[in-house]
């Protein structure tokens, strides 16, 4: 359980975590909660009480945001990061830039998705870090590596009207 150590090479898996890490991002723009809950690390699936209950939680959340005047506009994915052995899983991070209309103006959010694979990096799970503590990682990931270090969350910033 080590990190595989890639040095300034490309992830060789970045093609593959980008095209499956969009389907996700693209999902969650259009508010498309069962493509997102079909799509999510099948441990976490099982948590929220399968597909469709995890679909149904993700729409309730999708409307509370909105009643609030809080309206997901863009995600912009950054370049996978380093990959982790985890047990049978590898793991990285793959950082994103979430555009938020919002009352006071546009919000720009940065943060990390934990990108993850259980068969070698053909198919790719994807779960917003913000959501995780360790308590949770441990839930979801018994043999989790510890050389990858989740980053703190970062504040919001409101961007400036052209």
């Amino acid at each position: 359980m080590g990190l595989l150590h890639l040095g300034w090479a490309q992830n060789p898996y970045r093609d593959q975590i980008l095209q499956q890490a969009r389907v996700i991002t693209r999902a969650t723009e259009k508010n498309d909660n069962t493509t997102l809950a079909k799509k999510a690390y099948p441990p976490l699936q099982e948590q929220m009480g399968g597909a469709e209950k995890m679909a149904q939680t993700l729409k309730e959340k999708s409307k509370k945001l909105f009643s609030m005047g809080i309206d997901l506009k863009e995600i912009q994915l950054g370049e996978p990061d380093s990959l982790y052995e985890a047990g049978k899983e590898l793991h990285c991070l793959v950082s994103q830039s979430i555009i938020f209309e919002t009352p006071p103006g546009k919000l720009k959010q940065e943060s990390w998705l934990l990108a993850i694979s259980n068969n070698n990096g053909k198919d790719w799970y994807f779960i917003d870090v913000s959501n995780l503590n360790e308590k949770k990682i441990k839930e979801l990931f018994p043999a989790f590596n510890p050389a990858l270090k989740i980053p703190a969350e970062k504040k919001a910033q409101l961007l400036k009207e052209d």
